[in-house]
């Protein structure tokens, strides 16, 4: 896949929470540990491997318009919930 990012130490908790935070901001995450999250014309995919503690995230899809930079900037923002 493309442009892919891993985050480690990323407990079941976190997980939660981030779920939580997307959803009061007007997105829909996945219902399990992988899926799909779209806004705006921007597809961003996640995965959770519990046994690992670890994320991954990966822009999918997006406008030649929207910089990859700002989509990571809206995920590092989201990650800090």
């Amino acid at each position: 896949m493309g442009d892919c990012k891993r985050y480690e130490g990323f407990t079941r908790e976190r997980l939660e929470r981030l779920k939580q935070g997307l959803t009061k901001i007007g997105l829909n995450p996945p219902e399990g540990d992988s899926g799909l999250i779209e806004s705006m014309g921007v597809k961003v995919s996640v995965s959770y491997v519990a046994s690992e503690q670890a994320l991954e995230i990966c822009i999918v899809e997006k406008p030649d318009f929207i910089p990859a930079a700002l989509v990571w900037s809206q995920v590092e923002a989201a990650l800090k919930t």
